[in-house]
């Protein structure tokens, strides 16, 4: 259990030295690519920065810890939360949350071994991702879902704790040692983002090339667990929908790379969580399901087994394992198929990576994404659950925010949400398994549009596709690669509506009326 009083709070001399090296390093540059900077002192003495572009990251950084002064605990306390003054109760934002007598307290900091853990407050949030594009002419030859975070919709997570900022590689090390962790190994071939780094410098870093059965048994072995993908993107963006952890504008100061855990202090979430735009992408407890999004609205499955999907992903999976998607006798087994959630940088997005790399590693997934099983940058965290009788529940004192879930165009209702790569009778399923808003209310009759109706709402209908309609598939096209929102939307021929795997997004209302 991760009880004992936190190792590198009071930092030794050396730690200072080391410290003081890293707030130097200008922050467009990963301190992997810098490593003549930070190695050894004289190194560091001779290195000189071009410009001032980046003194913004000489100011001096805070001392670890979430919005606002909030006092750590010591697990030997009575209560695990933080009780504030009259002022800062009054005004309950965030940092805060709501006990179950409705009384305003800070979240405050649980000191653990090698990390701090925060407690989140339950809350409901808006989960998922919207894509700029609905582009399915690539999904045409290689039937896969590509927009799994899609459309966004409400989810809820009770109170839990989660850490502060990823697990170190000091911290997985000092597990191996004790013989409760297996050692992590960068894929052959895959350069150790740290290994040009001293050992005291590279102890700060995110543990990466782990596999998720290795983090999630670090977890297990500290008191927790990996978090679940609802509690992770809750911890990243809060209750308020925001795009990124720190908010909905991208920060040319914080690019993309491998740092010092919590070294990017701008990267900090709603509810004070670091590193989770910035530094190492994250396995979270979740098996994949590219229809996860869709989930939540629907009533039953709309994907035949043997659908392009399917077909389409046994195929992959057969070569990947046997090097010959015709090979005789030889068979991708479930393990090797299956499939975890990873969370990147935007907070709404979600990618899958498989447990370890195929006999026949790909260069990308079928989906196109980079093929990331124990890469040299993914990394993790860890969540616990509330210690009942002992931790108290606590609830996020500030409203969620509202999103639309369908839009309304004159007497027809659009859902938000498209099925990919589906075929006509895998669309129309859809549609007519659609059931949108609380259970006594929810909204149902949906259907596909006429090729009419998609032309009168083509503002909002988004494409450039191709979809199914009743009348059949279309898409749009003005004669160029990349088509403009504004391009006309035309019929597409289409071999046998049983194979093609197009998209599909659902209305209701009368068509009638419409005209």
């Amino acid at each position: 259990m991760r009880r004992e009083r936190a190792r590198g709070t009071v930092m030794s001399r050396r730690d200072q030295r080391s410290s003081e090296l890293l707030r130097n390093l200008p922050r467009g540059i990963s301190p992997v690519h810098a490593c003549a900077c930070v190695c050894t002192l004289v190194a560091v003495l001779g290195c000189e920065r071009a410009s001032g572009r980046y003194d913004h990251a000489d100011r001096p950084e805070p001392a670890p810890q979430i919005v606002g002064e909030v006092p750590k605990i010591d697990d030997d306390g009575a209560s695990r939360s933080v009780t504030m003054s009259a002022d800062a109760a009054a005004e309950c934002g965030r940092g805060t949350g709501r006990n179950p007598d409705g009384e305003c307290v800070g979240l405050g900091l649980l000191e653990l071994a090698g990390v701090q853990q925060v407690q989140i407050p339950a809350g409901e949030f808006v989960m998922g991702d919207i894509p700029s594009t609905y582009d399915a002419r690539l999904t045409r030859e290689t039937p896969a879902v590509r927009k799994s975070g899609q459309p966004p919709h409400y989810a809820r997570v009770e109170s839990f704790w989660i850490d502060l900022h990823e697990v170190s590689r000091g911290a997985y090390a000092e597990c191996v040692s004790a013989g409760e962790c297996s050692p992590a190994v960068c894929p052959e071939g895959a350069p150790d983002p740290v290994a040009e780094l001293s050992q005291e410098i590279a102890a700060m870093y995110p543990q990466t090339c782990v596999t998720h059965e290795q983090a999630a048994n670090y977890c297990s072995v500290h008191g927790g667990r990996l978090p679940t993908e609802a509690e992770w993107e809750y911890a990243s963006r809060g209750p308020d929908a925001r795009f990124y952890p720190w908010g909905n504008e991208i920060m040319d100061e914080l690019p993309r790379g491998l740092y010092p855990v919590g070294r990017m202090r701008d990267d900090m979430s709603y509810f004070g969580i670091l590193g989770m735009g910035t530094n190492a992408v994250e396995w979270v407890a979740d098996r994949y399901d590219p229809d996860a999004g869709l989930r939540s609205f629907l009533t039953g499955e709309f994907r035949e087994p043997a659908g392009p999907v399917a077909t389409t992903r046994a195929a992959w999976e057969k070569a990947l394992a046997c090097g010959d998607p015709a090979a005789k006798g030889c068979e991708a087994d479930e393990a090797a198929r299956e499939r975890f959630v990873v969370k990147v940088s935007r907070a709404g997005a979600r990618r899958a990576s498989r447990a370890r790399l195929p006999e026949h590693p790909p260069e990308a997934s079928l989906e196109g994404w980079a093929e990331i099983a124990e890469h040299p940058n993914l990394g993790f965290r860890c969540a616990a659950d509330l210690t009942p009788g002992r931790d108290t529940p606590l609830r996020v004192p500030a409203a969620t925010a509202v999103i639309p879930l369908t839009r309304s165009e004159g007497t027809l209702e659009l859902f938000g949400g498209v099925a990919e790569a589906v075929t006509m009778s895998e669309a129309q399923r859809f549609c007519e398994l659609l059931s949108v808003g609380p259970e006594e209310t929810a909204l149902t009759d949906w259907r596909l549009p006429t090729q009419a109706e998609v032309e009168r709402i083509a503002d909002v209908f988004r494409g450039p596709g191709p979809f199914w309609t009743q009348d059949g598939p279309i898409v749009q096209d003005d004669g160029t690669a990349y088509p403009t929102a504004d391009a006309p939307w035309v019929a597409l021929d289409v071999d046998d509506a049983e194979s093609a795997a197009l998209l599909a997004r659902c209305v209701r209302g009368s068509a009638g009326a419409a005209e």
